[in-house]
């Protein structure tokens, strides 16, 4: 019996990518015997899974062949003054990746990278995506299974195929389809010729065209590359020179803006609202923020240092997290940059601003 431990997220649940793979196993290699079990709780990370403790019991439980791994469609998404980019691979995806690859090995499975696809309007983010997932694999000796590149191919030769859903980002079925076919070709090292499973609202034809290139880009030795060189990492903002700080000048009523929390929803630039108050050689008060409809409000300790001040304040509306300031006083305002991490270890940074508020 081939057993298989899917672990991911939504990217792997919708449409039941699990499921649909057991049934191309029926349809084309009758009699033989296939198991899958899936952890993927929406937008989970494989630093998440690790977390939670629950796919590392698994995995030394399950007496598996393969263990699936996937990460976040963002390799754990980075937002930089409230706009998504691809995370560095090297921060987050590989570190857990290593983790978990070495658990199954240990219990006996072969490792499996799930290589997912770019959001439709960001095809040219695929080239990193294809090269953290190929870098890993190689790395760790694993087992490849190359998606995303299917993905870009048939988005290329048949723009007119949907294979996302409506949100641009998680899959239509002949998305998920064309997955499955990857995931067959790479496990079995054979063409996905397997007759159409009869809940894929897919034609006779289409599903051919998918079964041969899920089958030829699985197979394919060496995976091809892509011609265009990576793109340079985006840039973070920085701290501006600022003017000596002393307590006396932060006190009273600040009123300004914050970068942080998703444009595409939004929810930047928040408000940002500071009451301060100078004791001795330290600045006390409250900071509140407010995004659209959502706000945190919390008593602050200022540590000024030189040109520099910085303090924090817990989120615990949106992203769940401490939200870290840092900002230095220039021409009469408080201008710096902010980070969090979210439960899932995604990075988010921004910028702010805040001026006195007159009377």
């Amino acid at each position: 019996m081939t057993r298989v431990l899917f672990i991911g997220n939504s990217y792997t649940s919708v449409n039941d990518l699990p499921g649909m793979l057991a049934s191309l196993v029926k349809h084309g290699m009758p009699g033989t015997a296939f198991l899958t079990e899936t952890l993927a709780p929406g937008g989970a990370t494989l630093r998440s899974h690790l977390r939670q403790g629950v796919a590392p019991q698994r995995i030394r439980e399950g007496r598996w062949q393969y263990v699936v791994l996937q990460e976040q469609s963002q390799l754990g998404g980075m937002h930089i003054d409230g706009v998504a980019f691809l995370g560095q691979p090297e921060a987050l995806f590989f570190p857990a990746a290593r983790q978990l690859a070495a658990q199954a090995s240990s219990a006996g499975a072969r490792p499996l990278f799930y290589m997912t696809w770019s959001r439709r309007e960001d095809l040219p983010a695929q080239r990193l995506l294809t090269d953290a997932y190929a870098r890993i694999a190689s790395e760790l000796g694993a087992v490849l299974a190359p998606a995303g590149v299917a993905w870009e191919r048939v988005r290329r030769e048949r723009p007119e195929l949907e294979l996302y859903a409506e949100d641009g980002s998680h899959p239509a079925p002949a998305g998920t389809y064309l997955s499955a076919c990857v995931l067959f070709s790479s496990i079995f090292r054979q063409p996905c010729q397997a007759t159409p499973v009869p809940s894929v609202p897919l034609t006779g034809d289409l599903v051919r065209y998918l079964q041969r290139v899920g089958s030829e880009v699985a197979l394919a030795e060496p995976l091809p590359e892509l011609a265009a060189p990576l793109p340079p990492p985006p840039v973070l903002p920085g701290l501006p020179p600022g003017e000596p700080l002393e307590p006396a000048r932060l006190a009273g009523p600040w009123r300004g803006t914050l970068n942080l929390y998703p444009k595409a929803q939004g929810m930047s630039p928040a408000l940002l609202n500071l009451a301060l108050e100078a004791q001795g050689m330290g600045v006390s008060g409250r900071a509140r923020l407010t995004m659209r409809s959502q706000s945190a409000e919390a008593p602050i300790s200022l540590r000024v240092e030189a040109d520099a001040v910085s303090f924090s304040i817990r989120d615990p509306s949106f992203l769940e997290a401490s939200v870290a300031f840092r900002g230095v006083l220039r021409d009469g305002a408080l201008q710096g940059v902010a980070s969090a991490e979210d439960p899932q270890g995604g990075q988010w940074y921004g910028s702010w601003t805040a001026r006195p508020e007159t009377p």
